[in-house]
């Protein structure tokens, strides 16, 4: 307690001056995301916010400017509160300034994959019923559905709404609970839609243990590597915001931009998700080593990389994992890694959870339910859809997805139990293994191996590694060597082109 005080009051939150700039935050703009910029830009009204491509926008500026933003809208669109608008963009300012201006307007923000596809889209449209798409020029959006580009060169957009010198003025009305929905398993075309409102205990309890854990009132530089319509990347925005630290956002991540990123601006805090970190490590690692506290999340770790980045910058990595549904479940610190490198570490104070087996298996992974107040549901029981398992010490670890079993010759199948089996192989870097179609077995697993350098590997020799570790039925099918993992833009292993690869080098043989 003494620490996380300590911690509020060097971020300027926990001062009389803190507490008065917030107070006043509900009777100018309400109980909404803008709060937090509200508050922030009266405390630290000349600290660069965001920078983007070398050029810095300070609170004070971003704040005016989102105001005007609403404004703008509210004149022009007649964008008011309880609208449903989609916001479809990439990481940018105008993204930014959108996302702050919608929360001001009392509206329900939908944040929407970028990678969807129309049809996608269509479908989530016809359950939603969205009355605005605001988006990135290159979306293709849909054509019964009010749309507002973020950029276009002729036409009226956000950029151009935010140049406006218009004088006609009009008084917002303060809202409050503005809900923001994130879209989650976007490109599987399994959608679900997680809803928060922006009240205080949705965020108070796991921002104030992510502050005293990571000890994040120490750093002022975060890049924010994940998409912001992604929770991860909305969850730190919302954490830079409240500390007053400079975000850098890229538009698309790129591994030698981002190591680049990193070295020339002297970045401290970055968040990504493993694949991303291990491609930069690959890239770069002497680029990397102004990083005090690198937070992966989003997807499971591997050894491999733990140990990596332990030898090469220190015990500075946190893993995290998190739900749609509640934000930020558990948290793995350094000395946690270093001693179980694939953890995902212990629940958060006030988080209760609960193991429940799966079809009557006598297996130790079950599947993770999850209970706390700042869950989207309330404090009722939530599946998370994750299967886990939990060590000795208390410690728990992911085993892949309930919705990944397969089932092949009759036996039930993990796909994780072979990733997991194959990442201990001392030549192969990193590893993904899916399912594909069988005319025998109903469904076989495929696996997707990337070596170290200078190695060389046979199916066959990986094969016969295989047969003393694993059941016969967790064989894979094929074994396909190729140079790198392909990502998606959320830093995800993108399956659907691992899944084309496979048929591609099938119809080759």
């Amino acid at each position: 307690m003494i620490k996380l005080i300590k911690a509020l009051y060097k971020k300027k939150l926990l001062t009389l001056l803190g507490i008065w700039h917030l107070l006043n935050s509900i009777h100018i703009v309400g109980i909404n995301l803008m709060a937090l910029l509200y508050v922030r830009q009266k405390l630290s009204p000349n600290q660069i916010a965001i920078d983007e491509n070398g050029t810095g926008t300070d609170y004070r500026t971003l704040f005016n400017q989102s105001q005007h933003l609403a404004k703008q809208l509210a004149i022009n669109f007649k964008i008011k509160r309880h609208q449903k608008v989609a916001i479809i963009a990439h990481n940018h300012l105008l993204l930014v300034h959108t996302l702050f201006a919608m929360t001001r307007l009392g509206v329900d923000v939908y944040l929407i994959n970028t990678e969807l596809s129309t049809n996608q889209l269509k479908s989530i449209h016809e359950n939603v019923g969205f009355d605005w798409i605001i988006h990135d020029p290159e979306i293709a959006c849909l054509s019964n559905v009010k749309s507002l580009p973020i950029y276009h060169e002729s036409l009226m957009s956000i950029h151009s709404l935010l140049a406006s010198t218009s004088t006609i003025d009009v008084k917002i009305k303060t809202t409050h609970f503005s809900k923001i929905t994130v879209l989650t398993s976007g490109t599987t075309g399994r959608f679900k839609l997680a809803e928060r409102d922006s009240k205080a205990q949705n965020f108070i309890n796991p921002f104030c243990q992510l502050l005293v854990k990571l000890n994040l009132f120490r750093y002022q530089k975060i890049y924010i590597a994940t998409p912001i319509y992604h929770g991860y990347g909305m969850a730190s925005l919302c954490i830079a915001v409240l500390l007053g630290a400079t975000m850098f956002l890229t538009k698309k991540f790129d591994s030698q931009k981002a190591c680049g990123l990193i070295a020339s601006n002297q970045i401290e805090v970055v968040t990504l998700v493993p694949l991303m970190l291990n491609r930069m490590l690959k890239c770069s690692k002497h680029q990397l080593t102004s990083l005090k506290c690198i937070i992966t999340g989003g997807a499971p770790i591997t050894a491999i990389l733990v140990d990596q980045v332990i030898a090469t910058l220190g015990k500075i990595l946190f893993n995290l994992y998190g739900t749609s549904e509640a934000g930020i479940c558990m948290i793995a610190s350094p000395d946690d890694l270093s001693i179980k490198p694939e953890t995902i570490g212990k629940p958060l104070r006030g988080l209760s959870t609960k193991l429940q087996k799966q079809n009557n298996e006598s297996q130790k992974h079950h599947e993770l339910f999850i209970k706390c107040a700042w869950s989207t549901v309330g404090n009722h029981w939530v599946s998370t859809g994750d299967l886990v398992y939990q060590d000795a010490d208390g410690y728990y670890f992911l085993a892949g997805r309930v919705d990944d079993m397969i089932v092949s010759g009759g036996e039930n199948v993990y796909p994780y139990e072979l990733e997991h089996c194959l990442s201990t192989h001392p030549e192969i870097n990193d590893v993904t293994v899916i399912s594909v179609p069988d005319e025998e077995f109903g469904q076989r697993l495929v696996a997707f191996i990337v070596l170290n350098p200078n190695t060389e590997q046979s199916e066959t020799k990986i094969q016969d590694w295989l047969k003393s570790k694993i059941a016969r039925y967790q064989m894979p099918k094929k074994i396909i060597f190729i140079d790198e993992l392909p990502m998606t833009s959320v830093g995800k292993i993108d399956r659907k082109k691992l899944q084309q690869l496979f048929f591609t080098h099938s119809s080759n043989v």
